[in-house]
């Protein structure tokens, strides 16, 4: 099973959460991204609330366009609610989180981008690896089951 990542940005950030997304697909995660991951004439709340219940990382692209944004903050609420692991990717400086972010550790684009994007590669590269470890583990406790069953019939 795929390591999935939501990407919350404003439209306004379409470029770098383009980018984003290429650099995270390259760790072999699968990443929604409204503007491309929900077909025309979807209904998009429920396509981006369902992304959201289904990821292993929220990843938000927190910006002065995502705080104007009507529905980032939403996403987030979601995010919250669902428990979801959330990475927060400050884009501008001066730019705080708010509300229930605020103790969140954030990642500072601003200060570095290049440093910034190949921190986030490695980090969400090690969640994968973690994630298929894990994985591959529940199948093999699964698998041993069914053969433990399938040995008490006999």
């Amino acid at each position: 099973m795929a390591f999935k990542i939501f990407i919350s940005y404003s439209t306004r950030d379409i470029f770098l959460a383009n980018q984003t997304k290429a650099l995270l697909e390259q760790t072999g995660s699968r990443v929604f991204l409204a503007e491309y991951s929900a077909l025309p004439g979807s209904c998009l709340s429920a396509e981006i609330t369902k992304a959201i219940r289904d990821c292993d990382l929220f990843l938000l692209l927190w910006s002065r366009n995502s705080q104007l944004s009507e529905w980032v903050p939403q996403e987030i609420g979601i995010a919250k609610g669902a428990d979801k692991a959330i990475l927060p990717v400050v884009l501008d400086r001066g730019v705080s989180l708010d509300g229930f972010l605020k103790d969140l550790k954030y990642l500072p684009y601003y200060e570095d981008p290049g440093k910034a994007l190949a921190w986030l590669h490695q980090s969400v590269f090690q969640r994968v690896r973690k994630k298929e470890q894990t994985d591959g583990l529940v199948w093999l406790g699964i698998g041993a089951a069914v053969i433990w069953l399938i040995a008490q019939r006999e």
